[in-house]
């Protein structure tokens, strides 16, 4: 019997070995959290791709795998990696934008349902795919992409513009591949047509990797490649508090990472590198700092009773009321309105 394969399968297949190669590499260097994470990403994603190749393979040559049962449930295998693709999306983008990232055990959680389709894969038919499988493996996809937009929109600003680059061009990656797998283009994309897209933005992928070192450096330790000698590290540590001590920048909601960093003429990841490493903070952390203290410095200022909280906050720089008010009551182990109050009965003892 001659086996058939076409040019566009050869390119979908390449693609998603190069994608299983990737991930061997991401997982045995600098064995950090995010670069596992990385790994299994792209190891999961690569075998839920590698499962329509075989499927289109099948339609090529009709009745060369029908019979074999390790076929069946190698595609069964194979869509329920799209119930991890989710998580691990999720997971990979909060340990880059999150410094204090760690791994807990309630991650696990997440992957019950993965857990449980691989261990009952050999007990189910198509049937279980056909009438809601394949629905809710595309639904736990796209919920986990809306939570990781939320999370990349909520923490970008905690990053250097190398890492933001990165995970933006992520997000584009997946997003197109949704779209080429949503129920109402499938019909027309076909098999092949998504595998073809994802070889195509892995290929694209590892050539900017490749060519650029700043784009390795994503990947690496953090800090591993650093150059900063301890003398600047002391000079940007200087020019960062003496900048929100005079101009208190951090009254800005809207400050950013680069907005600081600009106003001191510094890289902004060497910026978050000095903070994160000498003040023990994230970025978002460090400018609370300052506006807890400020607020604080308010709080105590009789000319401001006649201030609401909610507009002291505001002031301050806090754009979120609950924000502030769980923030200060972290820190002073009471309300705002309680210190306030407290303050008021010291004064008059």
């Amino acid at each position: 019997m001659t086996f058939n394969v076409d040019f566009l399968t050869l390119l979908a297949f390449l693609g998603t070995f190069q994608g299983i190669l990737f991930a061997v590499v991401f997982w045995l260097k600098n064995k950090n959290i995010a670069n596992k994470l990385f790994s299994l990403l792209l190891l999961a994603t690569s075998i839920r791709i590698a499962k329509n190749i075989f499927v289109h393979l099948q339609q090529l040559n009709p009745g060369m795998f029908q019979s074999m049962e390790f076929w069946r449930m190698a595609v069964y295998a194979g869509i329920s990696h799209q119930f991890a693709i989710g998580p691990l999306l999720f997971l990979y983008f909060q340990s880059k934008l999150e410094s204090k990232f760690g791994w807990k055990k309630s991650y696990y959680l997440h992957f019950i349902p993965y857990f449980i389709l691989i261990f009952i894969t050999p007990f189910i038919s198509w049937n279980f795919w056909k009438y809601g499988g394949l629905w809710m493996s595309y639904l736990s996809i796209l919920s986990y992409f809306l939570l990781t937009i939320r999370t990349y929109v909520k923490n970008n600003d905690k990053v250097d513009q190398g890492t933001i680059i990165w995970l933006r061009g992520l997000l584009i990656g997946i997003a197109i591949l949704l779209f080429a797998y949503s129920p109402a283009l499938f019909h027309y994309i076909g098999y092949v047509g998504g595998a073809i897209l994802y070889a195509i933005i892995v290929l694209v992928s590892g050539y900017f990797i490749l060519i650029n070192k700043e784009a390795l450096s994503i990947f690496r330790t953090k800090y591993e490649t650093s150059s900063l000698k301890k003398e600047k590290v002391e000079e940007i540590k200087n020019a960062v508090e003496a900048e929100m001590e005079s101009s208190q920048p951090f009254l800005n909601p809207e400050l950013t990472l680069q907005v600081l960093a600009a106003s001191i003429n510094v890289p902004a990841h060497h910026l978050s590198r000095v903070i994160n490493q000498e003040f023990k903070m994230s970025f978002a952390d460090y400018v609370n700092s300052f506006r807890l203290k400020e607020a604080e410095r308010r709080l105590l200022d009789p000319r401001n009773d006649h201030l609401k909280i909610s507009a002291l906050a505001f002031e301050c720089g806090f754009n979120s009321v609950p924000t502030f008010n769980t923030l200060f009551k972290k820190t002073h182990r009471k309300t705002p309105s309680q210190f306030r109050t407290d303050a008021k009965h010291a004064e008059s003892t």
